[in-house]
């Protein structure tokens, strides 16, 4: 099993990648969907809550 950094460069990867044909394209597409679902599932939201919630007074701020 991959940790998450591991993923995130794999997302990284998968996201700087050309395809060359409509397959290829989809295919790209699905790698990026599985790979962000998956690194979701590793993410304990609690342990990022006063990040996220920061990051979020700073969007209203800007507006």
């Amino acid at each position: 099993m991959k940790n998450v950094h591991e993923l995130f460069s794999e997302l990284d990867d998968w996201k700087a990648y050309k395809p060359a044909s409509m397959m290829s394209s989809i295919a790209k597409s699905n790698h990026i969907s599985r790979l962000e679902r998956e690194i979701k599932k590793r993410i304990d939201i609690e342990d990022y809550k006063d990040y996220i919630l920061s990051k979020e007074g700073n969007r209203s701020l800007e507006r």
